[in-house]
């Protein structure tokens, strides 16, 4: 349901992108979890808050937590997925997300 601003309710997304960022959560757990989430998503988010929360599930899924297995320049490890998430993070505070 959306708030007073038109936005709709993500709390779960901010909250796990926040441990995530903040370190309670680990890369590979975050990439689970996230990924789970979105799939599982059965609501229309908007025309804001989707593409920013659909570019981090791609980030999401083009990350590769074993350091052995990252074979191509698209790949991310776990430096690159933290910078991912704190760009969606400021995208969404942006939208008005604290």
């Amino acid at each position: 349901m959306p708030d007073d601003r038109g936005l709709p309710e993500i709390t779960p997304y901010v909250d796990l992108i926040d441990r995530f960022l903040q370190g309670s959560v680990s890369a590979p757990d975050f990439q689970l979890t996230y990924l789970r989430m979105v799939k599982n998503e059965r609501r229309i988010l908007g025309g804001r808050v989707f593409p920013v929360l659909q570019e981090l599930f791609e980030d999401a899924d083009r990350y590769v937590a074993d350091s052995r297995l990252r074979t191509g320049a698209e790949d991310l490890d776990d430096d690159g997925l933290m910078s991912c998430a704190a760009r969606a993070r400021s995208a969404l505070r942006d939208l008005g997300y604290t």
